[in-house]
């Protein structure tokens, strides 16, 4: 019998365990299945939390359904029917400029004017600023091959102003990072397929009108009737039995051609393949006896952290909310929050009819030490936002706090050519795998995806091994 340990109960371990498991059973396979995790509960940062008719969730909300691994995932889980859209007559989000709200620009891709036109209409930028991004068309393209950050690419072909007051709320809320750091390759590279095709973004966007391709649509964000904690209790329904809750990882060694793993409290298990779910710094520790150059390969990807707090009302108390679901907050806005979601417009059920629920989102990679403070200092801050921004001066019925530390992987600069090389040291070790957030994408689809693929180079492996 083969052993596969997995290391780490988030989204990414547990689709792995269950790729595993259906694999297990599908072909007969003579397989043992562990997962071992360092807390008493499964999920990472997805976690919903019903209260008196609120549905809060303290991590991420949404996902996007049309990604192929989160449908057959949903499928797969019996959830489907649980789909639910986002309130057709709250749509369309908002930024905030200059201590108002004003809707995000509808003709625009991202931080891309579809037309000349829409940037003139935009209502976010001055003069100044509108005939700097207006000279797009005219910026040449860089000719190096190299990877860019975003605050590079969209200064040199947009300006200051288009960064500071659309693409860093826009894309570093997408990746909880810093635009000086974030990567291009890593995040946007069909921006850069754009500016190498075409010259021009601006060109890119003509181009594609003229011939009718699409010029792409805002992503198609779904969630769950009871939000996305039911898909970490589906999955625990299908794999709890595997789960060692309370297990933290301490070492990994090599023992002949298995790996043995050593846990806090001095217990070691056994294991023929391993997969490392965890962040990629927890990682990094866990393999450090077996292949210290790939334990700093892995500290190489930087996290941050973020700090949710839902605040519910009683609806009586409150002014006239704007039609949205929610806003992002840029940076040079001096602002102590990086976003907020009017939850009760999101989605339908997330409180009861008399109530509102709104979410604010408080850190982040350019406010990291805010994080830290109290509870109570946290949601302070939230409701002096909400006052200034809403007009919100009532007592939250209640308010629900908590911290994601270290839990936002940054792609930094480089991550491509970073990730390849993790990638191949871990190969070549022969039996280890990783998943997680920390490589191909940040999304709940895109975790379960690594989970897939992990668990396919596991069993790749041994029927290589096999066949040879």
């Amino acid at each position: 019998m083969r052993r596969v340990a997995i290391l780490g109960a988030g989204v990414s371990g547990l689709a792995a365990a269950l790729h595993l498991q259906d694999a297990r059973e599908a072909h007969g396979l003579d397989l043992d299945i562990a997962i071992y995790e360092r807390g008493t509960r499964c999920g990472g940062c997805v976690q919903t939390i019903q209260d008196s008719g609120y549905t809060m969730e303290l991590g991420p909300d949404s996902l996007l359904v049309e990604k192929p691994a989160a449908r057959e995932l949903l499928r797969r889980l019996g959830l489907e029917d649980e789909i639910v859209a986002m309130r057709p007559e709250f749509r369309g989000s908002r930024i905030v400029h200059h201590g108002r709200l004003r809707p995000i620009p509808g003709e625009f891709r991202l931080f891309t004017p579809k037309s000349l036109p829409a940037l003139l209409t935009s209502g976010i930028f001055s003069p100044l600023g509108i005939a700097r991004a207006a000279m797009e068309p005219f910026i040449p393209p860089r000719t190096s091959g190299g990877d860019e950050s975003l605050a590079s690419f969209v200064t040199r072909r947009f300006g200051r102003e288009v960064l500071d007051r659309l693409a860093q709320p826009l894309i570093g809320g997408i990746y909880s990072g810093d635009p000086q750091r974030l990567s291009m390759q890593a995040t946007l590279p069909q921006f850069l397929e754009m500016e190498r095709r075409h010259g021009s973004l601006v060109r890119a966007m003509t181009a594609a009108r003229a011939t009718g391709a699409p010029q792409g649509t805002a992503p198609q964000l779904m969630s769950l009737r009871s939000g996305l904690q039911s898909i970490v209790d589906a999955l625990a329904q299908h794999v709890g039995s595997l789960i060692r809750p309370s297990s933290e990882v301490t070492a990994i060694a090599r023992e002949g051609n298995r790996f043995e793993i050593a846990f806090a409290g001095d217990s070691t298990e056994q294991a023929d393949a391993v997969i490392l779910a965890l962040p990629a710094y927890a990682a990094a520790r866990a393999v450090r006896g077996i292949d210290p150059q790939l334990a700093q390969l892995l500290e190489r990807i930087r996290y941050n952290s973020i700090a949710t707090v839902n605040l519910a009302y009683d609806a009586g108390d409150l002014p006239s909310l704007p039609a949205t679901p929610g806003f992002v907050v840029p940076y040079v806005e001096g602002r102590r929050i990086t976003a907020a979601t009017i939850s009760t417009q999101k989605y339908p059920d997330r409180s009861p009819q008399d109530g509102v629920l709104l979410r604010a989102f408080i850190g982040g990679a350019l406010q990291p030490q805010l994080v830290e403070l109290p509870d109570a200092e946290l949601a302070q801050i939230a409701r002096d936002e909400f006052a200034d921004l809403l007009g919100i001066t009532a007592q939250p019925l209640f308010a629900v706090t908590r911290r994601w530390m270290r839990m936002l992987p940054e792609y930094g600069v480089g991550h491509v050519s970073l990730v390849g090389e993790i990638e191949a040291r871990a190969q070549a070790l022969g039996g280890l795998a990783l998943a997680g957030s920390a490589y191909h994408g940040v999304g709940i689809p895109d975790c379960v995806s690594t989970g897939r693929s992990a668990a396919e180079q596991v069993l790749k492996t041994w029927e290589t091994a096999k066949s040879g």
